[in-house]
C-alpha cells in the first residue's frame, strides 16, 4: 500500500481533533492497527468503512486497499466458481448465477484497469 494513499484518513482524523486512541475506541478497532492502516502497512476494511462513515470520506478509490484480495484475484475466484457451475446441473437457479458471476467479473475488470 502507498501511504500517500492514507494520507487523507489521518488528515481528517487530525483535522477533527482526535487522537488515535480515540478514533480506535469509536471503531472497535486495536490503536496499533489502526496506526498501522493510516501508514500504509495493513488493510483493514473496518477501518476503511469507519473513515467513510464518520468523516464522509469516499471509499471507491481505495476500496481495494480494505480487501485481503485484489481486483484480480477476485476475478480468478469468480471465473473458477464458474468452471464449477459448468459441471452443475443446467437448471434455472445455476443459469442465474453464472450471469451474476458473469456481471462481476465484468465490474471487477474495469475496477482493475
Amino acid at each position: 500500500m502507498n501511504k500517500k494513499t492514507l494520507l487523507p484518513y489521518k488528515q481528517k482524523r487530525i483535522s477533527h481533533h482526535l487522537k488515535l486512541k480515540d478514533l480506535a475506541f469509536i471503531l472497535g478497532i486495536d490503536p496499533a492497527n489502526l496506526s498501522r492502516f493510516e501508514a500504509g502497512k495493513a488493510p483493514n476494511s473496518k477501518a476503511l468503512l469507519g473513515y467513510h462513515t464518520l468523516f464522509d470520506l469516499s471509499t471507491q478509490p481505495n476500496i481495494k486497499l480494505g480487501l485481503d484480495l485484489g481486483y484480480k484475484e477476485l476475478a480468478d475466484k469468480c471465473f473458477k466458481l464458474l468452471e464449477k457451475l459448468e459441471d452443475a446441473p443446467d437448471t434455472f437457479k445455476n443459469r442465474k448465477r453464472s450471469e451474476g458471476l458473469d456481471s462481476i467479473i465484468a465490474r471487477l475488470t474495469n475496477l482493475e484497469e
